[in-house]
């Protein structure tokens, strides 16, 4: 029967070192959780709004692109591939003109929360606290 060797603590020290990191990093996190609990409902709803009209944009993009391809895929003379692509990119500056003025929409809603968080914070300030910032 095959003898097996003793397990060797040499890794022990590293062991400590990585737990000590582990709760570093752990209180990291814990500090940045509760530092967004203190962010107002608004400034979460807008940031997740600009968040979603990006994906949801580059969802469609992909959806065109897939068309493109599919239409691509069925022409049969280059005369018919000219033309697909020449739809598809009058299509793209209109998506992108659009995509454009939704996302300033956000970004000026996003700013307005910032701002009414911004004015509230500071609304119980004296004037020399007001004067210091």
């Amino acid at each position: 029967m095959p003898t097996t060797k003793p397990v060797s603590d040499a890794l022990a020290t590293d062991r400590i070192g990585t737990t000590a990191m582990v709760d570093e990093g752990m209180q990291i996190v814990k500090a940045q959780l509760a530092s967004a609990a203190v962010l107002p409902q608004t400034i979460w709803e807008t940031q997740f709004a600009v968040t979603a009209e990006i994906l949801a944009f580059m969802g469609r993009r992909m959806q065109a692109q897939a068309e493109l391809c599919a239409r691509l895929g069925r022409c049969k003379e280059i005369g018919q591939a000219v033309d697909v692509q020449q739809d598809f990119a009058k299509g793209v500056s209109g998506a992108y003109a659009d995509e454009a003025e939704r996302l300033s929409t956000l970004a000026r809603r996003n700013m307005d929360a910032w701002t009414g968080v911004g004015a509230e914070y500071v609304s119980g300030w004296t004037g020399n606290q007001k004067a210091a910032a």
